[in-house]
């Protein structure tokens, strides 16, 4: 018998904890700085270097993460010149820390200098001191201000504190340890040992769960915010060939301590990657090895007695289990396996794609019972659940309605290479989409459909495109991409009218598979350069063991993908619909602005709709200021390297001139009604100081490119200052997490999953999306019960929230109005039925990464 299901709360609670104002938590640390005698060495020696220009900095990256992975009793790295270059706990090593250094700079530097003999470890000196961590202020903004060393310490503090009080969840108590020690400070504590699974299709794996801590702020609130995010970590035990990216991290952890007996029981995080080594019999071979620095560290240390990288990989399950020091490789996605055979090629062996049998994230009722657990631990300490945020509006779920021009008509280069994909995609129109087809046959190439749509389907072959790009040994990827984008270019040719095409494409893992490189950002590029907007399609499947979709011979998920593969196409070409408004919301024009980086290049965009004619979208102009162009224009411009500003010292004050054009806050000030979307990670460090939360002081705006620092009274501009203009900043957790989790407040009565918009503060919001179709795993479906570990293999998810900040306003607006059109306009996406993550405009300024 199923439970009554429980009513939806008035609600949510957010998986953060506020620090008491004026509370103490005094924690003794050692703390040294680095000796005068080795800075001054270092910097005599760097300053000789040919590239090395007058008033160059030491090139400090990698320091941190050297001495963060060989010595556990280390909490925190801080700059050299600091008097807390190294925070630690009782028994950090002078030895290890001065080999660190050294290690860095025979890599960093210049090798041809003996710094392990010259850096002498009794030159270092700790010293205790005592730190509050919970030390904080208000800044004049009302915006939270904790010291320094509260980011820097309490995380490791409370993560230690949680550790040694251990855990009771579902009634289990639960052994913990303090995970690795993290360059950003923050620490996690992890459920220890973890758990192994057995999966005849996937191999064997290990996996377990941790929460994540980091001291975080929110703007014009008080009091500093610890976050305690729960999260999964998996580890392969199959032999292993190849992780995606630069490199691999493997957590280390010693049972009986790394360097001294009652250290503190942790883990340690260290840094591998695959570099070419000559073999005894003079041959080249690519091995695992410690990264740079690490590597002659440890060799220097050989008591620790690291294990070897490269048995690591070939022996996963070995190192997990043998050795005074334990090695755990952290699995990501497109990890490959040792080389199987291949029964479709005739006895040639390729790597495969290693999948685990774990799956990522956890229901509501995880994230609960965590942080229920949590507030007694944390609660005596002075730092207390942030408390309930009360909905904003009924729950009764309003939408934005779009609507179109029902003459408008389209044109789709369908390029395909099976038949199969060809007919689903054509079946979609017809039964998805309720066309008609009314063309009349004479011309086999193209299908022409009408009814609420009117297109024209030009039928190609894709099957040289779909190929993948064959790699050569001599090139670079990055050399072969380009080659290849140009040889689509000319290939295609310019096209003569508006149109978009859809091209049936394996994903990553074919072409991994098939050893080619996958030419998708090629033919991105390629296509658009040739006036062409691209989405690409996976090719159709057969159904097997069920039902077709009704009236094709294809599964349902093929029909959905490809009526997913037609609205995005139909986006590309400015088909958004205009916008029919909810009574109570106001009526004005849209604007996304974000930041796009490609290495050191910055590609401002914007893009504005008035929900009545096609979207216009915004780049910077080579000479200064900005070019407008229709929304579809702009995948062939991005495409074709427009917008990007250069790096240089104008750089910033060319973002600046961007925005404050863009706003409508210029020379010339515009008066219409209009609200901006701004993304808080785009510009905040580049470009616009007043969004970070330690500047933004609500309807007293600063302008764009002007710098701030905490002393300083900056010239603002008022409402009046700007007529019509209102500013909505957007925070999204990112992978950062800077937005807690939320959940319904009292599960116990309430609902735990939870949507609608939530007001914590007079102008900060938290935006709940209603749960996707991929969040329906059952609610009892918990990943804390260490005895039902199948629980590990189902998909779950719980939604983060956004963060809605109604940075600044007119007279006799209504605040909650204009937090309610943000989290409305996540779900009046005419391209796609699932909501998404940002406002409409915003949205669409995100989607434009794919032509960079």
């Amino acid at each position: 018998m199923t439970s009554p299901r429980k009513p939806a709360a008035d609600g949510i609670m957010m998986t953060a904890f506020a620090m008491e104002e004026a509370a103490t938590w005094d924690q003794e640390c050692l703390v040294a700085a680095i000796p005068e005698a080795w800075l001054d060495r270092l910097e005599t020696e760097y300053q000789k270097l040919d590239h090395v220009k007058r008033g160059y900095s030491l090139p400090t990256r990698g320091l941190e993460e050297i001495i963060l992975a060989v010595d556990p009793a280390v909490m925190h790295v801080g700059s050299l010149r600091s008097e807390a270059f190294i925070v630690a706990f009782a028994g950090a090593d002078r030895r290890v820390i001065a080999a660190a250094v050294a290690a860095w700079a025979a890599t960093q530097i210049t090798d041809g200098v003996d710094w392990f003999n010259e850096l002498a470890p009794d030159d270092l000196a700790f010293v205790p001191k005592v730190f509050n961590v919970l030390e904080h202020r208000a800044r004049s903004n009302g915006t939270a201000a904790p010291a320094a060393h509260v980011y820097d310490m309490l995380p490791t503090f409370a993560a230690k504190h949680i550790a040694d009080a251990g855990l009771t969840l579902l009634g289990k108590p639960r052994e913990l340890i303090l995970g690795p020690p993290q360059r950003n400070n923050r620490r996690d504590v992890v459920l220890w040992p973890p758990i192994r699974l057995d999966d005849k299709r996937v191999g064997e794996g290990l996996v377990t769960a941790k929460i994540s801590l980091h001291v975080e702020t929110v703007p014009n609130h008080p009091r500093p915010h610890l976050h305690a995010d729960l999260s999964i970590s998996r580890f392969p035990l199959t032999p292993i060939t190849y992780i995606p990216g630069r490199g691999a991290t493997v957590w280390l952890h010693a049972p009986n301590g790394f360097l001294r007996q009652n250290e503190p029981h942790t883990l340690l995080a260290a840094r591998v990657q695959r570099d070419r080594v000559r073999g005894g019999d003079g041959t080249w071979q690519w091995q695992w090895q410690w990264s740079r620095g690490l590597g002659e560290v440890l060799a220097r240390l050989t008591h620790l007695a690291f294990p070897a990288p490269d048995k690591v990989f070939a022996r996963p399950a070995v190192a997990a289990d043998e050795g005074a020091i334990r090695a755990y490789v952290l699995y990501s996605g497109g990890t490959k396996s040792e080389a199987v055979e291949d029964d479709s090629a005739a006895g040639s062996a390729r790597s495969r794609s290693l999948l685990h049998a774990a799956r990522t994230g956890l229901v509501p009722g995880d994230h609960i019972e965590v942080h229920r657990s949590l507030t007694a631990l944390l609660e005596p300490l002075g730092i207390h659940p942030t408390g309930k945020n009360a909905r904003v509006g009924s729950r009764t779920r309003r939408q934005i309605r779009t609507r179109f021009d029902a003459g408008a008509r389209y044109t789709i280069e369908l390029w395909t290479h099976s038949d199969l994909t060809r007919s689903a995609v054509l079946a979609t129109l017809e039964r998805r989409f309720g066309l008609i087809r009314v063309d009349d046959g004479n011309d086999p190439d193209v299908a022409r459909y009408e009814g609420d749509l009117r297109l024209v389907v030009l039928l190609r072959d894709g099957t040289r495109f779909a190929a993948g790009i064959k790699p050569e040994a001599n090139k670079p990827v990055t050399t072969q991409e380009g080659l290849y984008a140009k040889w689509v270019e000319r290939e295609l040719g310019d096209c003569p009218d508006s149109r978009v095409a859809i091209l049936e494409l394996g994903d990553d893992r074919h072409f991994a598979r098939i050893g080619r490189i996958d030419p998708k950002p090629s033919l991105k590029k390629g296509f658009a350069r040739s006036g062409r907007a691209l989405q690409c399609l996976r090719p159709a499947t057969l159904r097997k063991g069920s039902d077709p979709y009704p009236g094709t011979e294809v599964d349902p998920g093929t029909v959905h993908r490809c009526a997913a593969a037609v609205n995005d196409a139909l986006r590309q070409l400015g088909r958004l619909g205009t916008y029919e408004l909810p009574a109570g919301l106001p009526d004005l024009e849209h604007i996304g602005i974000w930041l796009h980086a490609e290495r050191n290049v910055r590609i401002p965009l914007a893009i504005r709709h008035n929900g009545a004619d096609e979207p216009t979208a915004i780049l910077a102009a080579p000479a200064g200021g900005i070019v407008e162009m229709p929304y579809r224009q702009l995948p062939g411009a991005l495409a074709r390297g427009r917008g990007r500003i250069g790096p240089g010292p104008r750089q910033d004050a060319a973002v600046a001139e961007f925005l404050i054009d863009v706003l409508g806050i210029g020379e010339t000030p515009q008066t219409h009604d209009r609200i901006v979307f701004v993304r808080s990670s785009s510009f905040r460090h580049r470009g616009w100081d007043w969004i970070q939360d330690k500047h933004l002081t609500p309807d007293a705006l600063v302008r764009p490119g002007v710098d701030l620092d905490d002393d300083q009274v900056p010239e603002t501009s008022s409402p009046a200052d700007c007529p019509g203009l209102r500013i909505v900043r957007i925070r999204e957790a990112g992978s950062r997490m800077e937005v807690a989790r939320a959940f319904g407040a009292e599960p116990e009565v309430h609902a735990e999953r939870i949507s609608g918009l939530f007001k914590f503060a007079e102008r900060v919001y938290y935006a709940v999306n209603p749960r996707a179709a991929q969040m329906q795993t059952p609610l009892g479906t918990t990943k804390l019960d260490p005895d039902l570990h199948r629980n590990f293999t189902r998909m779950a998810a719980s939604p983060l929230p956004l963060e809605l900040t109604v940075a600044f306003q007119q007279p006799g607006d209504d605040t909650d109005a204009l937090a309610g059109l943000a989290a409305l306009l996540r779900r009046a996406q005419a391209h796609t039925e699932q909501d998404v993550n940002l406002p409409g405009v915003l949205h669409l300024c995100s989607l434009a990464s794919e032509y960079l």
